[in-house]
């Protein structure tokens, strides 16, 4: 038999496959099958008369020698065997071929079935109403075709038209270049409509925005007794933000979107948070300039009730009589106490730690954790610092710290966590004593660390100013006057001075040196700003510089200290104050260098007051005040 293959319904041409020699294509084997049907039936009816019985099929005889001729017996009988042999070779290939159109008519309809099948599941949740349409045109098309392909095989059964052919190939080739065409249309249109809902979410989100900045404002304006003037300055601008942003959500119900829109509505969004930005920074500042006002107040206030307790008092001695004089506010007193207490309650629990002798490798090891960082602390780099500052933060969380080869965590002890915060709040206080006073630009790079421990450790800020306290009274403000019964070490003890293993008082100069040195370092504290990676204020930032300078002013002045520690506060925070507080810190200098140094000046004429008044006369005629010497950059972390 012939080997033939189809490889699809679009070829219906017979092609030879490994052809053997006497092998013939169908189309030789049509043409001699309608040969050999003419001469076979032109055969037939010349013998017909001579045929007087069944020849073939199930009614012939079963014996060919049952057939009765007349004459021309043998051409017969091979006229009727080579009869059948090709009817039923023309009926075995005719046979054939129906089979193979059949299964390649039904193997092409499912294969496009299956095609329309898969891009109508692909596609269907975001081209509904277009698939529809295309589903009906695909379905009418693939009728057309398959008709016209019936059509086309029908003519190829009755004329063996090799054009035929041609053209169903040609009509085939077109049905898939539409196809291809309509699933490249959809997946334009679907790529369009996902840009569309991506650029419409867009503007959802700005719209969003501007609704809950505009919502914020407001409710921020409305909550503030500053808020009316403050949003006069802004009205317009919203309302010109708001009514864009309308007019595009508008546009989008009936018009293309587009890039255009989503950009404008972006702008629009970001000016909205940029305005909330400003309102909330124009409250904060009109704040400030109240709170100022009312510190400024509140020290005109003070100094004058303190004027009128000196005439008092000034009337009182010239009748004889003697008036105690201010050393202290109640109120800063109280705090001092106060301060006091919760350190001895501190050091009480980490009391069993000191005692037990098995533990001192821990309290070494502690004390070495401390030391270390703290002592190397420097400004000389923003990673130096930060790194320092997670070694301090870990270990009064807890956290294992390196230190030399070892690791060391106060955890370890129930007590640790305590004794490593108490220890670390006196080793920075004492830095002030044995560095600072020596060196001032080292204060800096210390407060800035400390500053940031004080925002994480509540309990470590209050250890700081307890200790700060101690170390130096001044600080409070407070100048403890002696008691009665009183001796002479207690009294000079409670003013911050120290004695040697010989009993012998601290010398003035010294004593001066040490103060200085402990108050600088609180100056750079007060004046420290965290860093850009801490979302939180300075807890002992220039509020409390400020109460501290309204308090210490209104004390009855003494020798050196007092000019000593205003010079220094001058010098370190003045540049942050003048900024900060403007005519108003310019207003307490002046009644600084008339007022205090006038009362200064009849007890004390040493080199401290000389100085004071120089710098204060030199600001006063620049109207400004320069930076101190080694204050850290605004980023240096």
């Amino acid at each position: 038999m012939d080997n033939y293959s189809y490889s699809s319904f679009e070829d219906l041409t017979p092609r030879k496959t490994n052809t053997k020699k006497g092998d013939i294509s169908i189309s030789e084997a049509l043409v001699g099958f309608e040969k050999l049907r003419i001469s076979a039936l032109t055969k037939a009816a010349t013998i017909s008369p001579l045929v007087k019985e069944v020849t073939i099929g199930p009614k012939s005889p079963l014996k060919k020698d049952n057939i009765v001729v007349t004459k021309h017996s043998e051409p017969f009988e091979d006229t009727v065997n080579l009869l059948q042999d090709k009817i039923g070779e023309d009926l075995r290939y005719t046979l054939l071929l129906k089979e193979y159109e059949s299964k390649l008519q039904e193997s092409s309809t499912e294969l496009f079935k299956n095609l329309v099948e898969n891009m109508i599941a692909n596609h269907a949740d975001a081209t509904q109403s277009y698939w529809k349409k295309q589903s009906d045109d695909s379905k009418k098309k693939t009728l057309d075709l398959r008709s016209k392909k019936i059509q086309l095989i029908k003519q190829f059964k009755e004329n063996d038209n090799m054009s035929v052919l041609e053209k169903v190939k040609l009509d085939d080739n077109k049905c898939k270049i539409i196809n291809r065409q309509t699933i490249e249309n959809m997946n334009k249109i679907l790529e369009e409509q996902n840009k569309a809902s991506i650029r419409f979410t867009s503007i959802t989100a700005s719209h969003t925005k501007i609704c809950i900045c505009f919502n914020e404002i407001m409710l921020t304006l409305q909550s503030d007794p500053l808020g009316k003037d403050i949003l006069g300055r802004y009205l317009d601008m919203i309302n010109n933000i708001i009514s864009s942003m309308s007019a595009i959500m508008d546009f989008c119900k009936t018009g293309e979107i587009t890039d255009n829109e989503v950009n404008k509505s972006n702008t629009l969004s970001q000016n909205i948070e940029n305005i909330y930005q400003k309102v909330l920074e124009d409250i904060e500042y009109a704040k400030k300039e109240d709170e100022k006002q009312k510190e400024l107040e509140e020290i005109v206030r003070i100094q004058e009730e303190e004027k009128k307790k000196q005439e008092q008092a000034l009337a009182l001695t010239s009748q004889g009589k003697k008036t105690a004089p201010l050393f202290y506010t109640e109120k800063n007193y109280n705090a001092f106490t106060d301060l006091q207490n919760f350190l001895m309650d501190y050091e009480n629990k980490y009391k069993e730690l000191l005692e037990n002798s098995n533990l001192k490798k821990f309290r070494f090891d502690c004390q070495k954790a401390v030391n270390t960082p703290v002592n190397t602390l420097s400004s000389v780099s923003g990673s130096h610092m930060k790194k320092t500052l997670e070694k301090l933060a870990n270990l009064l969380r807890g956290e294992k710290v390196q230190i030399s080869d070892s690791y060391v965590s106060a955890s370890q002890h129930p007590q640790g966590i305590n004794y490593c915060t108490a220890l670390l709040a006196r080793k920075i206080v004492r830095q002030g004593d044995l560095l600072v006073s020596s060196n001032s630009e080292a204060a800096f790079p210390l407060a800035a660390v400390t500053t940031v421990l004080c925002v994480e450790f509540p309990d470590f800020q209050k250890l700081l100013l307890a200790n700060f306290h101690m170390q130096c009274p001044y600080l409070v403000p407070m100048f403890l006057p002696q008691r009665e019964g009183q001796t002479d070490k207690e009294f000079y003890l409670s003013r911050g001075y120290t004695y040697n293993d010989e009993g012998v008082v601290e010398k003035q100069d010294k004593f001066l040196k040490r103060m200085s040195g402990v108050f600088q370092l609180m100056c750079a504290i007060w004046i420290a700003k965290p860093p850009s990676f801490i979302r939180a204020t300075n807890p002992l930032g220039i509020k409390c510089g400020w109460q501290w300078l309204a308090s210490f002013i209104n004390l009855k002045p003494e020798p050196e200290i007092c000019a000593t520690l205003l010079h220094d506060f001058f010098n370190i925070c003045g540049f942050e104050f003048y900024k900060y507080y403007g005519k108003q810190f310019t207003k307490v200098i002046k009644l600084i260098s008339t007022d205090y140094l006038k009362i200064l000046q009849n007890i004390d004429e040493g080199g401290p007051k000389t100085r004071l008044e120089v710098f204060l006369q030199n600001v006063l005629h620049t109207g400004q005040i320069p930076p101190p010497n080694g204050l850290l950059p605004q980023n240096c972390w």
